[in-house]
């Protein structure tokens, strides 16, 4: 997921750890038979092929419809499965028709960020959702399995070689040449007798199995087998002996770029770290005086290292930090004023905050209002969406700053979305959420996300 991990035990018990920020780290009792983690929420399949979702629920994304379903995937901000009969079903956030599968059959579907992707029976993959980096638009040819990502996707061909497109930031749409694509080496060797020079067969190597309770070691070249051969053959002897010193230099190399990685990462952190000293210590020495309510937590993408794959550096592109502000000085009251961080939170509308604003068309007067601060370390597409049950009308206002005083930067009824629209700098933001009627209160929910890219 984004800030957590889910997995499966043998016993078919689902074990998810991380951020827990909206119950997506606690998973449900009983059994599934897979697992699928997304940015804050989780879908499991049941042995009987019903959907079980839990975690953040914006727009009804950890909400499956009732039936059978053969698969299922959690994206980012929604989630998809393939029913028995094949046909593609999705819900959740649906901006750019990401929640709107095309007719026909799948035998497999991949929900990405803003995006999805299947494969048709006769392995043609089909792609919907937002397209700004073509990720939506896959090459002919077939496929035997295919994986959206945020900006980019990824499949296999039948000969095992993997194609990607869309977005190639950090070379993420480049993949490798020279890597076998097999997932989990084999125990059993394959029955073709290989031969020596003088047609004598050569032992085919016995297959090691590794206990469940042991550690398992770093994996090394053991997607090909290389058989030893017969005494006294040299040229086999040669070809042998050539092969176990190119297979070690792999793994010499596959270390250094793992040493290379976890430098780079720690370095990361301690810059993180760092700038985010400096900030406290920027506000701790002017006029801010109310504790944040949450302390970030720097989060890092983990490296994943498959046997002989080129080891990726993680990056900040996926989900910016959004660090929470502290208060300053301004026309509003201190308790007007709230941060926030990825996710969601609730709150009322009452008499004790006002909004000095007029939504366009809307009449003059006194509206209810709360604030909500936050900061962007990077570059970044900001989504804000209000709901609420107690309130028809609402209306939000993106402003510069912290507080009230700031200059608007964009607005809207019930969403602001700058996705499509150009990024915001870092800095201090404050969100208004008001009403459009006079004197109106109520119960609202508010929902807040970022990303670079």
């Amino acid at each position: 997921g984004a800030y957590h991990n889910c997995g499966l035990r043998s016993n078919g018990a689902a074990v998810c750890w991380g951020r827990n920020l909206a119950g997506e780290s606690t998973p449900p009792t009983g059994t599934f038979t897979s697992i699928s983690a997304g940015a804050y929420h989780n879908c499991g399949l049941r042995s009987n092929g019903a959907a079980v979702c839990w975690g953040f629920n914006g727009e009804g994304r950890a909400t499956p419809p009732t039936g059978t379903f053969t698969s299922i995937s959690a994206g980012g901000w929604h989630t998809c499965g393939v029913r028995t009969n094949g046909a593609a079903v999705c819900w959740g956030f649906n901006d750019y028709g990401q929640s709107t599968p095309p007719t026909g059959t799948f035998t497999s579907i991949s929900a990405g960020a803003y995006h999805t992707c299947g494969l048709r029976s006769n392995g043609a993959a089909v792609c919907w959702g937002f397209n700004g980096n073509g990720q939506s638009t896959p090459p002919t040819g077939t496929f035997t399995s295919i994986s959206a990502g945020g900006a980019h996707t990824c499949g296999l061909r039948s000969n095992g070689a993997a194609v990607c497109w869309g977005s190639n930031g950090n070379g993420r749409a480049t993949p490798p040449t020279s890597v076998s694509t097999t997932a989990t080496p084999t125990l059993t060797p394959t029955a073709t007798t290989t031969r020596d020079d003088s047609g004598a067969p050569i032992p085919t190597p016995t297959a090691t199995t590794t206990r469940a309770d042991v550690p398992t070691p770093t994996p090394t070249r053991t997607a090909t087998s290389i058989p030893t051969p017969a005494t006294g053959n040299a040229n086999a002897r040669i070809t042998y002996l050539e092969a176990q010193s190119r297979a070690q230099q792999e793994q010499i190399t596959t270390l250094r770029n793992q040493v290379e990685t976890q430098n780079g990462l720690i370095a990361s952190l301690s810059s993180l770290i760092d700038r985010l000293t400096a900030r406290l210590d920027a506000l701790d020495s002017g006029s801010a005086s109310t504790t944040p309510t949450a302390t970030p937590t720097p989060t890092n993408t983990p490296v994943t290292t498959p046997t002989n794959t080129p080891v990726t550096t993680p990056t900040s592109t996926t989900i910016p930090t959004a660090t929470p502000t502290r208060a300053s000085a301004s026309t509003l009251a201190p308790g007007c004023i709230r941060s926030i961080s990825l996710g969601w939170l609730t709150g009322a509308w009452n008499a004790d905050c006002l909004s000095d604003k007029t939504p366009p068309g809307a009449q003059t007067g006194t509206r209810y209002a709360r604030f909500f601060t936050f900061t962007l370390d990077d570059p970044s597409f900001v989504s804000v969406k209000i709901t609420s049950n107690d309130v028809a009308d609402t209306y939000l206002y993106l402003l510069e700053g912290v507080g009230n005083a700031g200059s608007v930067v964009q607005r809207g009824d019930t969403r602001i979305d700058a996705v499509a629209d150009e990024r915001l700098q870092p800095g201090a933001y404050t969100i208004e959420a008001t009403t459009y009627d006079l004197e109106t209160a109520g119960n609202f929910t508010l929902t807040f996300e970022a990303r670079a890219q």
